[in-house]
């Protein structure tokens, strides 16, 4: 226990629209994800808007040593008095920390993140030269459902987020979870960090290409940017197994690390 104040939702400011602030509530649903992060004793995790201070307090009676970021400057004061000392609170934007200032590495992320720079954070951290080892986080469940999805059903989020990282479920999540309730559900992902290739960037470029329009053939969405010929793509496909005709979608990340290779 982290031995401070539990103050009464009744005293925290109302959920802000400008924030994206949708509280979790449901102790159920922060077991799951304190069990997904598989925190041992003073490991060091950061949290991503904290909120209210629910799932914070849930990461810390576990063991955790919480770095927590949170942009509304309204809560700062009162998730001060809950924690104290046991927490360590930066005021600011995700976005525009300069991680290494904040938290060192090795470390695992747990949010509940605002459905508006979800995906933004995700690939940011993914992407950073200091990646968390692991990171369980809520996002609505499209967006969660594009970052799991397999070839078929693939997306550029997919690509880019899979490229990275072993990514599985780990639960479903509804509206009334939340204060106030979203009108979308929601879904808990976790991410352990395991990159495909060291030249994921060149890899995540020429899928944007590739899913720029996607109703298209690959072999010629990438004509059209100049990319590679139509006959070469077509090659390249013919060498992966692939269809001639294949769409980006299609495409499994072990597909698109091949064809950066072949045609880049």
């Amino acid at each position: 226990m982290c031995g401070r104040l539990i103050l009464s939702v009744d005293m925290f400011p109302q959920a802000k629209k400008s924030f994206g602030q949708h509280f979790l509530k449901d102790r159920r649903v922060m077991k799951k994800i304190v069990d997904a992060l598989e925190v041992k004793a003073g490991e060091r995790v950061l949290e991503i808007g904290p909120g209210r201070g629910a799932l914070t307090r849930a990461l810390i009676e576990a063991g955790a040593d919480v770095v927590a970021v949170e942009a509304d400057r309204d809560l700062i004061p009162i998730l001060r008095e809950q924690f104290g000392d046991s927490l360590t609170l930066v005021k600011g934007d995700i976005l525009k920390q300069h991680l290494p200032r904040i938290i060192e590495s090795p470390y695992k992320l747990a949010s509940n993140l605002p459905y508006n720079i979800a995906s933004a954070v995700v690939e940011q951290f993914l992407s950073s030269s200091t990646p968390p080892r692991r990171m369980v986080v809520m996002v609505q469940r499209e967006v969660g459902e594009r970052m799991i999805a397999r070839p078929g059903d693939m997306g550029l989020l997919s690509v880019a987020c899979q490229i990275y990282a072993d990514i599985t479920r780990v639960t479903r999540v509804l509206p009334g979870a939340f204060s106030p309730p979203p009108k979308v559900e929601s879904l808990v992902v976790r991410l352990d960090y395991a990159p495909k290739t060291t030249h994921p960037e060149r890899v995540i470029a020429l899928a944007k290409f590739g899913f720029a329009s996607k109703r298209q053939q690959l072999q010629k969405n990438l004509a059209r940017a100049h990319v590679a010929a139509s006959e070469d793509t077509k090659k390249a496909l013919e060498f992966l197994g692939r269809s001639l005709g294949a769409r980006a979608q299609e495409l499994s990340v072990e597909d698109w690390i091949q064809l950066a290779s072949l045609l880049m």
